[in-house]
């Protein structure tokens, strides 16, 4: 299914909202109906979905009996649309169900009904009356071949497929599995007279899963083959990845471990790169956010003033059925309505998932409060921290050791070093700044200012010298090249914020920063070293002591008071 963006979204919203002014200006109440069931589509579209809701219920509010009835029932479809995803079934059974009984057999073809009737069946899913659900979708079959609707055809297939694909997943009747496979079957028929390379490839993977479900693993091999022909030049890295892991399966289970490996392997790496696409993704997604806002105030301004110029020269009514069928068309109705049931709980399972993963990549990226100011604001104040406790680790001899080790090698080692630092920050709320080269750097008490951020920092490097001196003694043992660290902490005041308009990277600036620098390049492998004004901070806590190393040479700030700390014995 087309990916609409977020931008597309907020330019359509902005055309409607133009329009909805001029109809409210004008006291068109059959107009105002129409773009507010469009409006409710789109809020609903950019989750947006209590201003969804609300936007439905102000459209229904200027219905009158004057007014197109499909209109009503067009109403009806996006409000049960926005209720499904708001895990309501009932409501949703209830409007659907009195909206059909309205419904005129007189009346032309249109979608709404077709959405009428899927969102009763998802409804019923929901609810877990799994045999009227059958029967819901397989009266929107027949409705859709009588009709003569590819498009809806296509819909009840799909979603038949996907209802019995829940509940063979539930374990309930294996006969299920058959049943997923004869639907998936019919929707990928219409899909190719459709020449939907997105839908083919999306059944060929349901059908490749059903057949790995029921141990047929050569079948389901074959189905794999056909989506991958789909996804790579589609550039589908996600496709590619799910294959992957479903090949080690089915590899797996024919025994040919061998090839369950390298696919496994493949797996991995490919996942690995679908991650930092998310990433990357994940920034442009908050910059694509605040650009479009921007561009839609704009594009709603320029449309306002472009239909009152209209309106004065043409005429009202002229105008308003321009505007109002002409480029809008039935905008996404339908759009989403097979996406909503395909593989139900794997596909509100996934959403959740998608949406979990995007949270937190963005989170990888930027510190919680940072990101959420930058989601609201679109960009995010620099911020002055009067006291906070910065860390530096570097290994000895990195660039000797590279010589030793292949580019592979090197990369792996450094990232399960820097993997590893992450998670002890994480454990002691430490905020990790960025690595450069081999150096990495995290700050303690920001962006949530605290009272414990020096000695969590100094318990969060001992950790990381203890994680190294484990490596190295493995390394030794097998004879390979090792890694040693040298670590260093200070404590002062930073400037801390968002730098560049690409790729946002949260920093921190300030003497403090070269201090600490300084602390690591000054202290001693396998040692943790600190400066005067953290100890000052730490040096009556229990659990630690303290080896005073007098006044040091430091790189460009001359002498300076240092302390190498262990814990207490």
């Amino acid at each position: 299914m087309e990916n609409v963006s977020f931008e597309h979204h907020a330019r359509e919203l902005g055309t409607l909202n133009s329009m909805r002014a001029i109809y409210l200006a004008h006291g068109d109440s059959c107009k105002l109906a129409r773009v507010g069931s469009w409006r409710a589509n789109c809020f609903d579209a950019l989750g947006q979905l209590d201003s969804a809701i609300v936007a439905a219920q102000h459209a229904l509010t200027h219905f009158t009996a004057r007014c197109d009835s499909i209109a009503y029932m067009s109403i009806q479809v996006n409000l049960g649309n926005t209720l499904l995803s708001l895990g309501e079934p009932q409501r949703v059974l209830d409007i659907s169900e009195a909206a059909l009984a309205l419904w005129n057999d007189d009346w032309p073809y249109a979608v709404a009904r077709n959405g009428l009737y899927s969102n009763r069946a998802i409804a019923l899913a929901y609810l877990g009356d799994m045999p009227a659900s059958q029967q819901g979708f397989r009266d929107a079959l027949l409705l859709a071949r009588r009709e003569g609707v590819l498009k809806n055809e296509l819909d009840a297939y799909a979603n038949l497929g996907a209802l019995f694909g829940m509940m063979a997943e539930g374990g309930r009747h294996p006969h299920f599995l058959d049943s997923l496979s004869y639907y998936s079957r019919k929707a990928l028929g219409v899909l190719k007279r459709m020449e939907d390379q997105q839908g083919m490839m999306l059944q060929y993977s349901n059908l490749a899963g059903a057949a790995k479900d029921r141990k047929r693993y050569r079948e389901a091999l074959q189905y794999l083959d056909s989506t991958l022909r789909i996804a790579r030049p589609l550039g589908r890295l996600d496709m590619r990845t799910t294959v992957a892991g479903m090949r080690a399966d089915s590899y797996r289970g024919l025994g040919r471990l061998d090839s369950a490996l390298f696919y496994l392997q493949e797996f991995v790496t490919l996942k690995d790169s679908l991650l930092n696409t998310e990433k990357v993704k994940a920034i442009a997604d908050v910059q694509e956010k605040y650009e479009s806002e921007k561009k839609a105030r704009t594009i709603t301004e320029l449309q306002v003033q472009k239909l009152d110029s209209d309106l004065r020269q043409e005429g009202l009514k002229r105008t308003r059925n321009i505007y109002l069928f002409t480029g809008i068309g039935v905008l996404m109705m339908a759009g989403g309505l097979w996406s909503r049931l395909r593989y139900v709980h794997r596909s509100r399972a996934a959403i959740r998932k998608e949406k979990e993963v995007s949270e937190g990549l963005l989170l990888n990226i930027l510190p919680g409060e940072v990101a959420e100011e930058l989601k609201a604001k679109g960009s995010a104040d620099a911020q002055l921290f009067d006291q906070v406790t910065v860390l530096f680790t570097d290994f000895k001899g990195f660039t000797a050791l590279s010589e030793l080790l292949g580019p592979k090698e090197l990369v792996r080692d450094i990232h399960e070093c820097f993997s590893a630092f992450d998670h002890i920050m994480a454990r002691y709320g430490i905020e990790k700044i960025k690595t450069i080269g081999d150096a990495y750097m995290a700050a303690g008490g920001l962006p949530t200012p605290n009272a414990s951020h020096a000695r969590d920092a100094i318990m969060a490097a001992l950790e990381i010298r203890d994680f190294i001196e484990l490596g190295k003694a493995a390394k030794v043992a097998m004879g390979l090249p090792f890694f040693e660290i040298r670590i260093g902490i200070h404590t002062g005041p930073v400037v801390a914020g968002i730098v560049g308009v690409k790729k946002f990277q949260y920093d921190i600036w300030g003497d403090t920063v070269n201090t600490a620098s300084r602390m690591e390049s000054s202290g001693e492998v396998g040692r943790v070293n600190i400066s005067e004004a953290t100890h000052a901070l730490v040096k009556d806590l229990p659990g630690l002591v303290f080896t005073p190393r007098g006044r040091v040479q430091a790189k460009g700030k001359g002498e300076m008071e240092m302390f190498f700390v262990e814990r207490a014995m």
